[in-house]
C-alpha cells in the first residue's frame, strides 16, 4: 500500500507542471469561449436594438471561428504543457507555426462568412438608405473579388510563415505561368471575358438576352468566372462560356426603349379601287392609336404588288416593352385594321391560284370497260 501511494505521489510530483499545464490550458478554451459568447452577445443584441442588422449579421457569424481560435489557443499551450518536460524539442519547434498557420486559416475562414453574408445582407442595408433597387451582378463582382484577394493574402502568410521564400516563388511562377497559359488559353478568356462583363455590364441577372451567332436565348441565372449559365424559355439550361461574350454580338431585349411591331395587311388585287382609302384609313387609325407611340414614328403605306395580294405595310411602335403586353396591342390593332378593310368594302387576301384557258380542249371520249369473256361469247 505504502509503495502504491509512494508511486502515485511520484506520479504526481513528476507531471505536477503538465497536469497544471493541460487544465490552465482547458480553463483558457472554457473561459475564452464564454467570454467570446457573452461579448458578441451582447453586441449581437445591442445591435438589433438600434436596427444595425448588418452589423448583428456580421457578428453573428463571428462567432463561431472566435471560439474554433480560442481553443486552438488552448490546444497549443496544452501541447507546451506535455512537450516541454518531455524535451520533445522536434514538437516544440513546429507548434508556433502550426499555432500560426491555424490562426490564419481561421482568419480566412472568418473573413470569407463575413463577405457571403455582406452579400446577402449589406446590400438591402445601404440600397434601403438610399432608395434605389440592389445590383446583384455588381455585389457578386465584388464578393468574387474580394475572396480573391482574402484567399491570395493569406496563402501569401502561410508561405511565409513556412520559410518559403516569395521572391523565388514569384519567379518560378513567371517561368510556369508561360507554360501554363498556354495550356489554359480557353480559361484565361473565359476569365477576361467575366471581367469584360462585370466592367460593361451588357446585361446583369435576371435579365434575358440573346446571342444570335450561337442562336441562343435565355434569361441569365449566374455569371460565374467560366461560365455564364442562361435559363431558356423552354426551361433548358445553357452554359455559354465567357469568352464568346468579347467577340459575339448580345441583345438585351429587356432594355429596349418600346416593342416593334412590322406587319403587312394582304388585300384582294379586285379590291384595288378601294387601296388608296383603305391604307389611309389605316394610316390615322394608327397614327392615334393610344398604345401606340408616335415619338418614335409610325408609318402605314402601301409596300408592294405581292403574288396574291396587295400588300399595305405596318410599322410602329407600342409604348409598353413588355412581350405579352406587346402582342395584346398587336392583336387588337390587326382586328381593328381588319375591320378597317370590311367597312370599305373590301376583302383581306387570302392566296388563290386562278387557272386560265384560252382555248377549249377536245375531250377524249370514255372508253368502253372490257367485257368478262362469257359475256363476249352472247
Amino acid at each position: 500500500m505504502q509503495k502504491v501511494v509512494a508511486g502515485t505521489a511520484s506520479f504526481w510530483a513528476a507531471h505536477l507542471s503538465t497536469i497544471i499545464g493541460v487544465a490552465t490550458a482547458l480553463l483558457i478554451g472554457i473561459a475564452g469561449t464564454a467570454v467570446a459568447r457573452a461579448a458578441l452577445g451582447i453586441l449581437v443584441r445591442w445591435s438589433d436594438r438600434h436596427g444595425r442588422t448588418f452589423r448583428a449579421a456580421i457578428l453573428g457569424h463571428l462567432l463561431l471561428p472566435v471560439v474554433i481560435a480560442v481553443w486552438a489557443l488552448a490546444a497549443y499551450f496544452a501541447a507546451l504543457a506535455v512537450a516541454t518536460p518531455l524535451h520533445l524539442v522536434g514538437l516544440l519547434g513546429i507548434l508556433p507555426a502550426v499555432l500560426k498557420v491555424f490562426m490564419l486559416l481561421t482568419i480566412a475562414w472568418a473573413a470569407l462568412r463575413v463577405v457571403a453574408v455582406s452579400e446577402s445582407a449589406y446590400p438591402a442595408h445601404v440600397w434601403s438608405k438610399r432608395g434605389e433597387n440592389p445590383d446583384p451582378m455588381l455585389v457578386d463582382a465584388i464578393g468574387k473579388i474580394t475572396r480573391i484577394l482574402v484567399v491570395a493574402v493569406i496563402g501569401l502568410m502561410i508561405l511565409r510563415v513556412l520559410n518559403f521564400s516569395i521572391a523565388s516563388l514569384l519567379a518560378f511562377g513567371g517561368v510556369a505561368g508561360i507554360a501554363v497559359g498556354f495550356a489554359a488559353q480557353g480559361v484565361t478568356a473565359n476569365l477576361f471575358g467575366a471581367l469584360v462583363v462585370y466592367l460593361d455590364r451588357p446585361f446583369k441577372v435576371g435579365e434575358w438576352i440573346v446571342l444570335p451567332a450561337q442562336n441562343v436565348f435565355g434569361t441569365v441565372e449566374h455569371i460565374g468566372w467560366r461560365t455564364t449559365t442562361l435559363r431558356g424559355f423552354d426551361t433548358r439550361p445553357y452554359y455559354v462560356p465567357n469568352q464568346i461574350f468579347n467577340s459575339s454580338v448580345v441583345q438585351t431585349p429587356p432594355r429596349m426603349q418600346a416593342r416593334q411591331i412590322n406587319t403587312t395587311i394582304s388585300i384582294r388585287y379586285a379590291d384595288f379601287d378601294r387601296l388608296a382609302a383603305i391604307t389611309e384609313a389605316c394610316r390615322a387609325h394608327v397614327d392615334n392609336h393610344p398604345d401606340i407611340d408616335q415619338s418614335l414614328g409610325a408609318m402605314v403605306y402601301f409596300d408592294q404588288y405581292g403574288n396574291h395580294a396587295l400588300q399595305i405595310m405596318i410599322w410602329c411602335f407600342t409604348r409598353t416593352v413588355v412581350w405579352k403586353e406587346s402582342l395584346a396591342i398587336q392583336e387588337r390593332l390587326l382586328i381593328e385594321l381588319g375591320r378597317i378593310v370590311r367597312q370599305h368594302g373590301a376583302e383581306l387576301a387570302v392566296p388563290v391560284s386562278q387557272v386560265e384557258i384560252t382555248s377549249p380542249m377536245p375531250m377524249p371520249a370514255p372508253a368502253e370497260p372490257p367485257r368478262h369473256p362469257a359475256m363476249q361469247a352472247r
